[in-house]
């Protein structure tokens, strides 16, 4: 199976080269029984000839990696916790990353380091700087490729802006590892869900026919959605009911 199929099967859900997107991905589901000749690299060099003239992101998390035992983040050095495809990313050509010790992205094209440049100015994982945030004021789109709705990040950041009460534990310090070996402090606000489950699969319900296009890219499911309708939308749902995208565990 080979990856370039990614960009035709990307342009049938409306993907296109002048697009900004921020992946959300499972390589195993886009694999399925099969093998992606040249593998998880290959995959990363597709999506980047998919948005050719436009900007390729993809979430960086690492907060398994940099936890309450451990808070140090090196944003070269530091290694993903939520699956290969954004660890390949983050080891590719050209691309730069924002920096945040649990939340950070990955960013490649015209204007990376533009949309990563000021995520160190947040004290919350998906802030106003954050380039989660940046994707939604360049009416880019998610893209779930792959990966459940579950995994959709960009809803913390508009749960960020009503504060429900379940969203934070609270704040700690975190020493920073900047590309140039200087070192800066982060005070940063960590995510809880203590016995709730995320439900982030709730937003196809309150988007309108034309804010979304699901389909299937090599052997996994694929949803695309305009990340504007995704956060205005939401938001207007998290202030009827600030507990709709979750449930008690």
């Amino acid at each position: 199976m080979k990856a370039k199929q990614i960009i035709e099967d990307l342009r049938k859900l409306g993907v296109t080269e002048e697009d900004t997107i921020i992946v959300h991905s499972s390589y195993n589901a886009l694999k399925g029984d099969q093998e992606i000749e040249g593998g998880p690299a290959a995959v990363i060099a597709a999506l980047k000839e998919t948005v050719k003239k436009g900007n390729l992101l993809f979430p960086t998390l690492s907060y398994r990696n940099v936890d309450l035992d451990h808070r140090f983040f090196d944003v070269e050095k530091t290694p993903v916790c939520i699956g290969v495809l954004p660890e390949f990313m983050r080891l590719s050509e050209n691309v730069v990353r924002s920096v945040h010790p649990t939340h950070s992205v990955t960013a490649w094209g015209k204007d990376a380091h533009a949309m990563t440049q000021d995520h160190y100015k947040d004290f919350t994982p998906v802030g106003a700087n954050s380039p989660f945030r940046e994707v939604y004021r360049r009416n880019g789109k998610i893209v779930m490729l792959g990966a459940p709705l579950a995994r959709n990040t960009s809803l913390h950041g508009v749960e960020e802006m009503i504060l429900p009460d379940y969203l934070f534990t609270t704040n700690y310090d975190y020493e920073i590892t900047l590309s140039n070996k200087e070192k800066i402090m982060m005070n940063v606000l960590r995510h809880d869900f203590d016995g709730y489950v995320q439900r982030y699969d709730r937003i196809l319900d309150i988007l309108d026919e034309e804010d979304f296009k699901c389909g299937t890219v090599l052997n996994g499911p694929c949803c695309v959605m305009n990340a504007k309708a995704v956060w205005e939308k939401a938001l207007i749902k998290y202030k009827e009911d600030s507990h709709y995208f979750i449930d008690k565990e």
